[in-house]
């Protein structure tokens, strides 16, 4: 078993990227609202660029996945955290700082550009599709509130497949990588900063958080108080020590650029892949991307930069379907929501109560009428329609029902009721299995 292990771990160093590039043909953006341009004022607006740890790859992508990265994870905290967020990502499978510079220089002068002209060769089939989307990059760019980048791992890419996976690197070996190295991490730190100058010119009031990287290489496994090296051991602690390097040069440039005035963080990614990188990614399986684990926890280290903490809502009991989260406090209460012909009912008093609304009830036509700045919304019990401000509005779901929990009726609404007539911002995330209400 170890030794096959052995064998195929890290193929994916000297391989190309084409195979997977192939496999995943998914969108360079997400977030519908955002995609379509609706950034209303108000909305907390989350922009990612950079390569395919950017862009969710995971290892058996094919053109039907769906990404769910640490920039939808990003996007759950923000709005865990009462924002009413949206995000687009343009993650590129493949991308090296020096093409990411060549990209924000044409973003930054309102200019075309093809994939070739951003980087010679890219294997990501998407790449022109997303490149002929730079005007609405720029857009989205000058209103950002949130960059969010990973860039660094195909730069060093020569440097690893340098060294042999199968035997230990000889010292002259070791040297020519080691020159290697230090070419691949001046390019980097260039190029970088001119990216992320160009970025914090192009939204001076964003903040910017960049992750530093992640080694892939796990030490030696201990099979019967002996070691088993997965890679050779010498080859290892290079890498390890070319982790660190680009560690520092990445924290002597971002305390540059905040001498400068430029908000910009880095998320501390490789930490908890240390010794979990048989966990948090494929490797064992030939391919270095993270799995869903690993995008889990680089979706808490970003979180951690960004908000100091990463938030989840708590346990469910086996009979209720979905958490609630309003205006970023979960929804505690015995009015659990329901699910009825797979549509999801909340409890109409709590949920607009926790946004800071007034609800009044008149028994006799059995209408909930809500007031919140100037909006008023009334939703009668069987009714199909119901009013916002006077006006009579069809309800595209079910309608509100009396629902009996222990000896009281509470009026419960469908979820779609709360963004058509009170206007507020509901996400369903299947991820968390949770709705977000938001102002």
């Amino acid at each position: 078993m170890y030794s096959k292990l052995r064998k195929v771990s890290f193929r994916a160093f000297a391989a190309p990227l084409l195979a997977a590039a192939l496999a995943f043909s998914g969108t360079g953006a997400a977030s519908p609202a955002a995609a379509a341009g609706a950034a209303d004022d108000g909305v907390y607006q989350i922009v990612a660029v950079g390569d395919s740890l950017t862009a969710g790859y995971q290892l058996g992508f094919t053109e039907q996945s769906v990404p769910y990265g640490y920039v939808e994870r990003v996007y759950e905290q923000a709005l865990f955290h009462g924002l009413r967020a949206e995000y687009v990502n343009y993650g590129v499978l493949g991308l090296k700082s020096p093409g990411l510079t060549r990209w924000i220089e044409a973003v930054s002068q309102k200019k075309s550009i093809t994939a070739e002209e951003v980087q010679t060769g890219l294997a990501d089939p998407r790449a022109e599709r997303i490149f002929a989307d730079t005007p609405k990059l720029s857009t989205a760019l000058t209103k950002a509130d949130l960059i969010v980048m990973t860039i660094g791992g195909n730069d060093l890419k020569t440097v690893i497949t340098a060294l042999s996976s199968e035997k230990a690197a000889t010292e002259a070996e070791l040297a020519a990588a080691a020159a290697l190295l230090e070419t691949s991490l001046s390019e980097y730190e260039k190029e970088l900063e001119a990216a992320l100058k160009l970025l914090a010119q192009l939204q001076p009031g964003a903040e910017i958080v960049v992750a530093d990287q992640y080694l892939p290489v796990p030490s030696p496994l201990i099979i019967k108080d002996s070691p088993v090296e997965l890679y050779p051991e010498t080859n290892r602690q290079f890498l390890i020590s070319a982790q660190k390097q680009l560690q520092s040069r990445l924290g002597s440039l971002i305390a540059r650029l905040v001498q400068d005035g430029i908000d910009v963080k880095a998320a501390n990614v490789a930490k908890p892949f240390t010794g979990n990188e048989l966990a948090y990614t494929s490797v064992a399986r030939g391919d270095i991307h993270p799995n869903a684990l690993g995008y889990a926890a680089m979706g808490k280290a970003f979180s951690e930069t960004i908000w100091n903490e990463y938030l989840a809502v708590k346990p469910r009991d086996k009979n209720v379907p979905i958490s609630v989260v309003v205006n970023g406090k979960e929804l505690v209460s015995s009015y659990k929501p329901v699910l009825i012909q797979n549509r999801t009912f909340v409890p109409l008093r709590e949920i607009t109560e926790a946004l800071g609304a007034t609800v009044k009830w008149n028994s006799k036509t059995q209408t909930a009428t809500i007031e919140q700045e100037g909006r008023t919304v009334a939703i009668t019990i069987g009714a199909t329609t119901f009013t916002v401000n006077g006006v009579k509005t069809k309800l595209n779901a079910q309608p509100a029902f009396l629902h009996k929990v222990g000896k009281e009726s509470k009026t419960y609404l469908p979820l779609a009721a709360l963004s058509e007539g009170l206007a507020f911002q509901v996400v369903y995330r299947d991820t968390l299995k949770t709705a977000f209400i938001n102002k």
